[in-house]
C-alpha cells in the first residue's frame, strides 16, 4: 500500500460525563461534570439523573439545579444536586424553679469598711403545698431522611428527674414538686429540701447538751467549749464558737467569731461566713468569708476572702481550691510563718482515684450477672427452669439494673470531679495591701517563701513556677 495515501480518521470523540459523590453522613450529593470532546454529546438532564441513579440517590434531588446544569454546565467543580432532611433532635427536660433558689448571700459592706453579718437575706420560707419547681418533659424529636431515602433517627431529649429532697412530694405526673410541710426551702447537694428550723434560745451548754438536728439550727447565743452542734441544713450562731464542734451539711454563719484555742472544728458542706477566726480549725465545701484569721487551720473548696478595710491573715495555714483574697498577710512587725495555699483538694484527688476501681468492679460484676441471666433465660425459654432458678433469674435482673444505675451515678460523679481537677493548681493569692516576709505561697506543687514584702499583687503559677504580678 502506498504510504502517501491518507487513512480514514477512526477516533470517536468522548461525550460529556457525570459522577456523583455523597457526603459521609449521606445528607449531600454533589455532581462532578466533565466536558465532552469536540463533537461529543453534551450534558443532559438524563446524564445527571443516570449518575444519581447509579449512586442510588432517591431523595432530595434538586430538579431545577439539574436543569440549570444541563443548560449551563459547571465543569470540574462539585455542585450540590441533592440534599437530605436532617433530623430535629429532641429537647432536654427543663427544671424551672418556682421558689427563689439563687440567693444574694454576700454580707453588706459598710462605709467604714466593716461588714454587717446580720444583713444576709438567706431564708426562703414556703408553706405546705407550695410549688417548688416544675418540669418541662423532654421531646422525642423528628426523624430526618438522607439522600438515599433512608430515615435518619433523631436523638431523643434527655430526661431529668425532679430534684426531690426531704419533705417534698411530686405530683402524679411527676412534673411538679411540692413542699410537704412548712419550713425553709433550700438546695442541698442539688436537691430541693424543705427544712424545719430548731432554735436554741441561748447558749449551747450544759442546759441543752449537744444538738443534732435534721434541718436548720438557729443558736441565739454561743456554742461553749466542748459542745457540738450538727445539722443536715444550715447553722446560724448569733454569738461565738469556743473550742466546740459545729458541723453542717449546708452553710454556717457565725455572727461573732471562732475562738478555738487550738480545739474544736467548724465544718460546712457549703459556705462559711464568720466575723473572725482565731486559733481555729475551719473547713468548707464552698467559700469562706471573714474579717481576719489568726494562727488557724482554714481550708475550703472555693475561695477564702478576708473582707473589710483590715482583712488580715497572720500565722497558720489557709488553703483554698480557687483563690485567697486578703488586704494584709503575715506579721507586720515580726516574722510569722504563714502558709497560703491554692489549687489543691486532697479529697477530690483521692476520690478521682477510687472511682475507676469502683467502675471496673461494677463492670466485672455486671458481666457475671449478664452471663447468668442469659443462661437462665435460655433454660426458661426451653421450659426447663425450676422455681428456685426462676427466683434466681429475677434476683439477677434486679441486681444487674442496680449495678447499671450505680455505674451511671459513678460516671456522673467522675465527670464532676474531672471538671474540678482541670482547674486545680491554677488558683491565685491576691493581696490588695501588703504581703510580709515569712509567708509561704503554695500553688499546686510549687512553693515560694517570701523574703521581702510585696504590695498590691497577685501570686499565680505558670510554666516557670510561682510568679507575682500587679493586682488587677
Amino acid at each position: 500500500m502506498d504510504p502517501h495515501i491518507e487513512r480514514p480518521n477512526t477516533h470517536i470523540p468522548a461525550n460529556a460525563s457525570a459522577s456523583v459523590n455523597v457526603s459521609p453522613d449521606g445528607m449531600r450529593a454533589e455532581v462532578f461534570l466533565t466536558p465532552p470532546e469536540p463533537g461529543g454529546l453534551p450534558v443532559t438532564p438524563e446524564l445527571i439523573k443516570i449518575a444519581l441513579i447509579n449512586k442510588k440517590i432517591a431523595f432530595g434531588i434538586d430538579e431545577e439545579q439539574v436543569r440549570r446544569l444541563s443548560v449551563n454546565p459547571i465543569y470540574h467543580i462539585a455542585t450540590l444536586v441533592a440534599s437530605g432532611n436532617p433530623p430535629v433532635h429532641g429537647k432536654n427536660a427543663v427544671i424551672t424553679p418556682v421558689i427563689r433558689i439563687e440567693k444574694d448571700i454576700r454580707p453588706k459592706e459598710l462605709e467604714d469598711g466593716s461588714v454587717d453579718y446580720k444583713d444576709l437575706g438567706i431564708i426562703t420560707t414556703v408553706h405546705k403545698g407550695d410549688v417548688l419547681c416544675e418540669k418541662t418533659p423532654p421531646t422525642q424529636g423528628e426523624p430526618g431522611m438522607n439522600v438515599y431515602g433512608s430515615a435518619v433517627a433523631a436523638k431523643p431529649g434527655k430526661d431529668a428527674p425532679l430534684p426531690a429532697g426531704k419533705n417534698t412530694v411530686m405530683s402524679d405526673d411527676k412534673l411538679q414538686l411540692f413542699a410537704a410541710c412548712d419550713g425553709h426551702a433550700d438546695v442541698v447537694q442539688r436537691k430541693i429540701q424543705v427544712l424545719n428550723v430548731f432554735t436554741v434560745p441561748a447558749n449551747v451548754s450544759h442546759s441543752t447538751g449537744n444538738i443534732n438536728f435534721l434541718g436548720h439550727v438557729q443558736v441565739n447565743g454561743s456554742v461553749l467549749n466542748g459542745f457540738k452542734v450538727e445539722a443536715t441544713g444550715n447553722i446560724t450562731i448569733e454569738g461565738t464558737v469556743e473550742g466546740a464542734e459545729v458541723i453542717a451539711a449546708g452553710n454556717v454563719i457565725i455572727k461573732g467569731g471562732v475562738n478555738g484555742s487550738g480545739k474544736g472544728l467548724v465544718k460546712a458542706g457549703g459556705f462559711i461566713k464568720v466575723k473572725y477566726i482565731q486559733s481555729g480549725n475551719v473547713q468548707a465545701g464552698g467559700d469562706i468569708e471573714t474579717s481576719f484569721i489568726l494562727h488557724s487551720e482554714v481550708h475550703c473548696s472555693g475561695s477564702v476572702s478576708l473582707l473589710g478595710a483590715k482583712g488580715t491573715v497572720v500565722g497558720g495555714r489557709v488553703a483554698a481550691m480557687k483563690a485567697i483574697n486578703a488586704m494584709l498577710a503575715g506579721g507586720r512587725n515580726s516574722y510569722v510563718p504563714t502558709t497560703l495555699e491554692v489549687g489543691n483538694d486532697p479529697n477530690t484527688i483521692n476520690r478521682s482515684h477510687e472511682i475507676p476501681h469502683e467502675l471496673e468492679a461494677n463492670k466485672r460484676d455486671a458481666a457475671a450477672l449478664l452471663r447468668a441471666i442469659n443462661l437462665l433465660s435460655e433454660h426458661k425459654k426451653a421450659g426447663r427452669i425450676t422455681p428456685d432458678k426462676l427466683e434466681a433469674l429475677q434476683r439477677a435482673i434486679s441486681s444487674y439494673q442496680s449495678l447499671a444505675q450505680n455505674a451511671a451515678e459513678l460516671e456522673e460523679e467522675m465527670a464532676a470531679i474531672q471538671e474540678v481537677i482541670s482547674s486545680s493548681g491554677f488558683g491565685s493569692v491576691n493581696i490588695s495591701g501588703t504581703a510580709y516576709p515569712g509567708i509561704t505561697i503554695v500553688i499546686g506543687s510549687e512553693r515560694l517563701l517570701l523574703e521581702s514584702k510585696h504590695d498590691h499583687c497577685s501570686f499565680i503559677r505558670d510554666e516557670q513556677g510561682i510568679q507575682f504580678v500587679p493586682l488587677r
